[in-house]
């Protein structure tokens, strides 16, 4: 299990380096003068890179090698950092890098720790993992904001690059190479088989319509608060508590996952989030916002160790890291539409339009996959 730990700390502080930039990038961009219409395109470039590079991403995890693609992963990520401190041409480079990043260490870990545990242990295993994914985010979310604050931009960046280029040392060394037959077949067709798999296209969905949700939240939620006098401090504290909330529900997430049926505590989590994210419509300003920011957080934190799990027992073992780099397209593709989305909504009707665009789409979300997962059962 010493390999696993060291996976997931690897997870940790790589998740720590990107909630970092989840409240400071659109306040950099704004304060570099770009325009509300557009924030939301510069922040969805790290979902474009990752919705490009995820087929690459599950190909060299099933047919090259489960750790290498993890260990480029945070050397770009590291990157991303560096770049982030120069002109605006170089921060658009910097967040396509970290999309790319994203694409290679996601799928690369989870194929590494499914490989390393017991079928019977992947619910908490999965939950532990996504319990330290939660707290490296909901971290990186408050500092970020206290930093700007405190110190400067700069600061933050550099933090984002050392935080991964430490690591990666450590990951090499500590974490062991699991492929021992790298499939030959064509990307194309590992991808085929998985998507054609409806139990693990149901939670793809679902993630994706949720993804796309939170990271329009992410990107006009802090200018919401700022234009409202909020300092970013603010940001940062509300962003890290629905995180906080996450990372408490992850585990037992997890735990009832491997007790109950998977897809069940999913459907839990997303009618959590929709709900929270209905209160937030109506109250959208601290303090009454942290109450929303509760049940959005309970929700994600049961249905993003659920998804995870229903997906590894969905998939065959020597497709894990197609299934996962499937999966975890899903958060590229919600960060893809969510932002521009938003970006319209926003330019078009004001920032407050931006709250019931992300409450209907949750609902409409929880529906598909309502009806998806039926499907799924007469077809079995």
């Amino acid at each position: 299990m010493r390999a696993v730990w060291n996976i997931h700390l690897a997870t940790f502080f790589f998740f720590l380096a990107y909630g970092l930039t989840v409240p400071v990038l659109p306040l950099y961009l704004k304060a570099h003068g770009v325009g509300t219409a557009w924030v939301g395109w510069v922040v969805a470039l790290m979902p474009l890179a990752g919705l490009l590079l995820r087929p690459f991403g599950g190909w060299a995890a099933d047919g090259w090698s489960r750790k290498k693609p993890g260990l480029i992963g945070l050397g770009l990520g590291a990157l991303a950092g560096l770049l982030y401190m120069g002109p605006l041409v170089s921060v658009m480079a910097g967040r396509f890098l970290q999309g790319a990043a994203m694409a290679l260490f996601a799928p690369s870990s989870l194929a590494l720790t499914s490989d390393l545990v017991p079928e019977s242990l992947i619910g908490r295993v999965m939950g532990t993992r996504n319990l330290i994914l939660g707290i490296g985010v909901m971290s990186g979310t408050a500092l970020g904001g206290f930093m700007v604050d405190l110190y400067s931009f700069t600061a933050v960046w550099l933090l984002v690059l050392l935080l991964q280029f430490v690591w990666i040392p450590i990951y090499w060394y500590g974490v062991p190479e699991t492929l021992q037959e790298p499939s030959r077949r064509p990307w194309w067709v590992n991808f085929g088989s998985v998507f054609a798999n409806r139990l693990i296209l149901a939670p793809t969905l679902a993630n994706t319509g949720f993804a796309a949700v939170f990271a329009t939240l992410q990107t006009f939620y802090p200018l919401v608060l700022t234009e409202a006098g909020y300092r970013a401090a603010w940001v940062g504290a509300f962003l890290a508590f629905y995180s906080m909330v996450s990372v408490v529900f992850r585990v037992p997430g997890g735990y009832l996952s491997d007790r109950l049926e998977a897809g069940q505590v999913a459907l839990a989590g997303f009618v959590s989030a929709t709900l929270g994210l209905f209160l937030l419509w109506f109250m959208p300003l601290p303090p009454q916002a942290f109450a929303a920011g509760f049940f959005m957080g309970a929700g994600a934190g049961l249905y993003l160790p659920a998804n995870i799990v229903a997906v590894t027992r969905a998939a065959r073992p020597e497709l894990r890291g197609s299934a996962f780099s499937l999966f975890t397209a899903s958060w590229d593709l919600g960060g893809l539409i969510g932002p521009p989305v938003g970006s319209v909504v926003a330019a078009g009707l004001g920032l407050g339009a931006i709250f019931p665009v992300i409450a209907s789409g949750a609902l409409m979300t929880v529906v598909t996959y309502v009806l998806m997962r039926r499907s799924a059962a007469h077809r079995v």
